[in-house]
């Protein structure tokens, strides 16, 4: 099932269907998610490139060796920071377009957008105090812009003078949440619930305070989870003859029962269909799954087999190769059980 869905993901590439592949890639991925051919190919056809620096991380994780993906990423991650830059730039123009044009909801929609994805934008701070809401909203940008610049003289002087004639803690800790300022939140949360002028702010604060905690804590915890182990790759060698040993075990079980448990009384000829047997089955293993061995994929191309009749094709001719000597192995043990049963007729006559 697997090769099929990665053999048409491939033909839909090629035929230009990008989108059909990229979903037979994820349902091919979802069930073998140690598909490496897989998270290559996703790579390369993902229109999202958070999603091909994933994949080119993931095929990493499993090859860190692997060369093209070695090349690629750094690339993708550099394209990956432009991209970022470029969207900044943009967002921030809009956000001077609209506050040219008295938009000044709109402007600071575009900068909570610039803030919550890269809070170190300084600019993006400077415009949000001039559209900010409410004098608490203004206070936070302000500290903000005064910690990434402590040299900025006009912002250190008007949050100081905001901060003497502004005596409300727990709007305060609600401007902090609203700009995605967690943990200056949850620290005036917590000092509002101890000095908010009335009893009902205080509760507010307190309530506020504890779910910022715990999502904080949640977080902590998430951090200091074990991360997973790292997923380990057998050799390519190792792998095919482990899903083509079967046929050679089964040879090897027939051939000492044959000779009554006694590796010494097994014919020779017996043991020359030990080769063939293993052959027969690596030829089967390497056509039932899409390979991955560098001598295989020198004669089949990168995908490992190149259509679905060869595949066919090599399966039986793998098939047949490794029958043959377990059925004539059979068919002598046969011959020589019926001989033996004839024989001690005879001798009971």
């Amino acid at each position: 099932m697997s090769i099929d869905l990665f053999r048409e993901a491939v033909t839909a590439v090629r035929d230009g269907r990008d989108r059909e592949a990229h979903e037979l890639l994820q349902e091919l991925l979802m069930g073998q998610p140690r598909h490496e051919m897989g998270w290559l190919w996703l790579s390369k056809i993902s229109p999202d490139i958070d999603e091909q620096i994933r994949a080119l991380e993931t095929v990493l994780s499993l090859n860190p060796g692997h060369e093209e993906a070695l090349y690629r990423l750094p690339e993708l991650k550099a394209a990956r920071k432009q991209q970022m830059q470029a969207n900044q730039a943009e967002l921030l123009q809009e956000a001077v377009w609209a506050y040219r044009n008295g938009r000044y909801h709109q402007a600071r929609q575009y900068l909570l957008q610039i803030t919550r994805s890269h809070p170190n934008h300084l600019k993006a701070w400077v415009g949000l105090a001039q559209v900010a809401q409410s004098p608490a909203e203004k206070i936070a940008a302000l500290e903000m812009v005064v910690d990434l610049n402590p040299q900025h003289e006009k912002a250190a002087n008007t949050l100081q003078k905001l901060k003497v004639a502004f005596d409300d803690p727990l709007a305060l800790a609600q401007a902090y949440e609203a700009v995605s300022l967690t943990a200056k939140a949850l620290a005036a949360y917590q000092y509002a619930a101890k000095k908010a002028p009335n009893a009902t702010d205080r509760h507010i604060a307190a309530k506020h305070a504890r779910e910022l905690q715990a999502i904080q804590q949640q977080t902590e915890q998430a951090k200091q989870q074990k991360p997973a182990p790292p997923l380990t790759m057998t050799s390519d060698n190792t792998t095919l003859i482990r899903l083509g040993v079967g046929p050679l075990i089964v040879y090897l079980l027939l051939i000492f029962i044959h000779g009554g448990l006694n590796p010494f009384h097994v014919p020779w000829l017996a043991y020359l269909g030990i080769p063939v047997v293993t052959a027969g089955g690596l030829l089967l293993a390497g056509a039932a799954n899409t390979p991955h061995h560098p001598y295989w994929q020198k004669i089949f191309g990168q995908p490992g087999i190149p259509n679905q009749n060869t595949a066919y094709a090599l399966a039986f001719i793998g098939s047949v190769i490794a029958l043959f000597p377990i059925l004539l192995l059979l068919t002598v043990s046969y011959n020589e059980l019926i001989l033996y049963y004839e024989a001690l007729a005879t001798r009971m006559n």
